[in-house]
């Protein structure tokens, strides 16, 4: 029994620099975010998620606040940072720039869903059947930064050929998808931009995205809505690290935030906007949303 006891402690010793030394080489680990123009307010929002993260991690954490997301970018990329939660056009931007970084968790919405289709929607009662009968009708979209609004569904119209502002017969910019549907169903547009994370993103599921909340707005008097053309699921933005960071460091940080939604509910919150909770980020999403993006210029 002694030798048995001896070997196991033999076999402790020999694990236990294994632990300790991507500690001591790494010292601290580096999270950048999004803080806008007030860095100082948004430093003390995320501090429960700064705080149960080194707590999870045993090993100092610091958070970068930064006023953009190419600032962000650059910041990772440089290896100023491991940390970075990023939305998913930034985190391809960064794929881009350097091969540097995996995406390693995303957020999920309450239905479960790692994201979000984009859609382009017609009243279901009208004229228009599909694409080509939407041609010179009118477009309502999103601002040309927005993914759902303006991106995706301008990427999706390029990967059939089509350019919007020849094609429609006017295309005018809402402030977002909400009013963008609103414009549909008012009859000020012939098509619109929408959004939603529903497994049947045409329906109006609670809290699956405008469509729903047109149909909570009016208590469900509208007229029947439908998709002439749908998008790949694109999903949220994630938390990415360096593919640099030793293998028990990347397991370290993945258990953490494996379950900092249930033990630590605060922390998620400060970090996150969806509710659902972290999950083990796909890879393939992100490359098939590089690949949407690809199909069209992005705006400057």
């Amino acid at each position: 029994m002694r030798r048995i006891a001896l070997a196991l402690g033999l076999a402790l010793l020999s694990v236990l620099p294994a632990i300790a030394s991507w500690r001591d080489d790494i010292k601290v680990i580096k999270v950048g975010f999004l803080a806008g123009e007030n860095p100082a307010y948004e430093v003390t929002r995320m501090e429960p998620f700064r705080s149960r993260l080194q707590y999870g991690l045993a090993v100092p954490v610091e958070l970068f606040p930064a006023r953009s997301y190419q600032a962000l970018i650059e910041a990772e990329a440089s290896g100023r940072i491991q940390y970075a939660i990023l939305s998913s056009l930034a985190y391809v931007a960064l794929d881009q720039d350097c091969h540097c970084a995996e995406p390693l968790v995303q957020p999920t919405a309450a239905n479960g869903a790692r994201g979000f289709r984009t859609m382009l929607m017609v009243r279901a009662d009208g004229p228009i059947a599909d694409l080509e009968g939407a041609k010179g009708t009118r477009l309502a979209i999103g601002a040309k930064d927005s993914i759902s609004g303006r991106i995706a569904p301008y990427s999706g119209l390029a990967e059939q050929g089509i350019e919007p502002e020849g094609y429609f017969a006017r295309t005018f910019e809402t402030e977002n998808a909400l009013s963008a549907l609103t414009a549909l169903v008012d009859g000020e547009a012939d098509v619109s931009v929408a959004w939603s994370t529903a497994s049947d993103p045409a329906s109006a599921e609670p809290g699956s995205g405008p469509i729903a909340d047109l149909a909570e707005q009016r208590g469900g008097s509208m007229p029947a809505l439908k998709s002439i053309w749908t998008s790949g699921v694109i999903p949220f933005g994630p938390h990415a690290i360096r593919t640099d960071l030793p293998p028990e460091a990347r397991a370290a940080i993945l258990d953490t935030l494996l379950s900092m939604k249930s033990a630590w509910p605060d922390a998620y919150d400060a970090a996150e906007r969806q509710s659902g909770g972290f999950v083990a980020a796909d890879p393939d999403l992100y490359r098939h949303f590089s690949n949407l993006l690809a199909s069209v210029a992005q705006p400057q």
